[in-house]
């Protein structure tokens, strides 16, 4: 009886509210890959990060205040394992963590201005959890995999130079196929997520049109990521495929993820500049030379772990990694006792290119907090993914995909970025919803 109270909410009429927040977040998810204001000084962030800022503010407006119908959190929360039940607690001491980490900051306006940012991105978990996305939740995807479709035509476009749709000051010949996101990585990160939600739709969607589209548009997305040669986002891709395997067939998976991850190889190898970047890191990793291998990205972990080391409860605050980065990386090149340059012109150190490490540098305790709700998160959806039925399929994708996110975390920030941010956030809203229906402990 519990269960069918906890879905109730899912399957009822749409009411006004959810028609909203679902067009607002809609509008927000085009936002975020498509938006471009030539005038402004950051033509491709500002305009995004702006749009979905207000976008995400409506929709929780909307959903949790238009006609006072929330769902049943009481009865998820009374259904939920140990698992999920620490996952949301963890999270919700992240939250607050931040807040008082920001309050506390030795740079402190700074802080609460990204802050503000942070705590309306974290709405996407509610979102996520509420009876939005169990009415709305597949044409969101839609829209997602949509847009990520025409970036990655329009990036493979550029990359033949047969369409540019920009006059760009570049730096490097790489930065000339970002479509309308702009940097190439960012738009790697996004297609890594879209490459695993289509390849899971691929598999499981009911509708056979569905499985057809998915799996057309599966060739898409992961030649402009061989094009944008971002080993990061392909190893994401890979991470996310196994998962989505693991999910479904168990011990028997190591033959399809084998087959995916040759086919990736493959791919790699026929494209001549990745091939050639490829080779490159090979023969780095040969030499010992790891900074190079990793993108000369110790010097930024370095800084973060010294910023850590420094203020370990409660961090700098959100948002202070790139003032604090320079000082920070000095330390910690007199602490090893050597140092830590980039000679790449294209790269920069605004983040720490590690969501973990950042949050920990950023917010102490609340960051750890964070990656301890994550973790409980993903365990909790993994049990959720094994079980048969739609629910157990929708568990499934949606534990690829962040499986995927987490990977491309660890070297990246897909969290700082709408265009891969608002997906994560709200498959981690719905992932904590499933596994909190889910939970072994309160089958009936």
């Amino acid at each position: 009886m519990r269960r069918a109270k906890a879905k109730e909410s899912d399957t009822g009429p749409a009411d006004p509210g959810a028609v909203v927040a679902a067009a607002a977040l809609s509008a927000a998810l085009l936002a975020s890959a498509l938006l471009v204001d030539p005038g402004a000084e950051a033509s491709f962030d500002a305009p995004k990060r702006l749009a979905t800022l207000v976008l995400i503010g409506v929709a929780a407006a909307a959903t949790f205040l238009w006609n006072g119908r929330h769902g049943s959190f009481g009865t998820l929360w009374r259904a939920a394992g140990p698992l999920p039940r620490a996952a949301l607690v963890l999270t919700a001491v992240a939250v607050a963590g931040s807040l008082a980490s920001a309050l506390l900051s030795p740079r402190r306006a700074l802080s609460l201005d990204a802050e503000r940012s942070l705590l309306l991105f974290a709405l996407l978990l509610p979102l996520g959890s509420s009876r939005l996305l169990g009415r709305y939740g597949r044409g969101l995807l839609g829209v997602f995999l949509g847009v990520a479709a025409v970036n990655a035509a329009v990036s493979l476009l550029q990359g033949r130079r047969i369409l540019r749709p920009f006059l760009l000051e570049l730096k490097g010949t790489r930065d000339a196929t970002g479509a309308f996101v702009g940097n190439v990585g960012y738009l790697a990160l996004g297609l890594a997520v879209a490459a695993v939600a289509s390849l899971a739709v691929a598999l499981v969607a009911r509708r056979p049109v569905l499985r057809i589209l998915c799996a057309a548009a599966l060739p898409l997305y992961l030649s402009d990521l061989v094009l944008d040669q971002n080993l990061t986002s392909l190893t994401a891709f890979l991470a996310g495929a196994a998962a989505l395997a693991g999910t479904r067939l168990g011990r028997r998976a190591i033959l399809p993820a084998a087959l995916i991850l040759g086919a990736t190889l493959v791919g790699l190898w026929i494209h001549h500049p990745a091939r050639r970047r490829a080779t490159a890191v090979l023969a780095a990793a040969r030499s010992g030379d790891w900074d190079q291998v990793l993108t000369y990205r110790l010097g930024p972990w370095s800084a973060a772990v010294e910023m850590a080391r420094e203020r370990p409860a409660l961090g700098f605050g959100p948002g202070t990694f790139a003032a604090e980065f320079v000082p920070h990386r000095l330390k910690a090149e007199i602490r090893a006792h050597r140092r830590f340059v980039n000679p790449l012109m294209t790269s920069s150190y605004g983040e720490a290119h590690s969501e973990p490490l950042q949050a920990l540098a950023e917010g102490g305790l609340a960051g750890l907090a964070a990656i301890a709700a994550a973790s409980a998160l993903l365990l909790s959806l993994w049990h959720a993914a094994r079980r048969s039925g739609a629910s157990g399929d929708e568990a499934g994708l949606l534990f690829a995909v962040l499986v995927a996110g987490a990977v491309a975390a660890l070297t990246w920030f897909p969290l700082q970025r709408p265009v891969s941010a608002i997906p994560l956030l709200l498959a981690a809203g719905r992932g904590w919803r499933l596994s909190a229906e889910a939970s072994p402990e309160k089958k009936e």
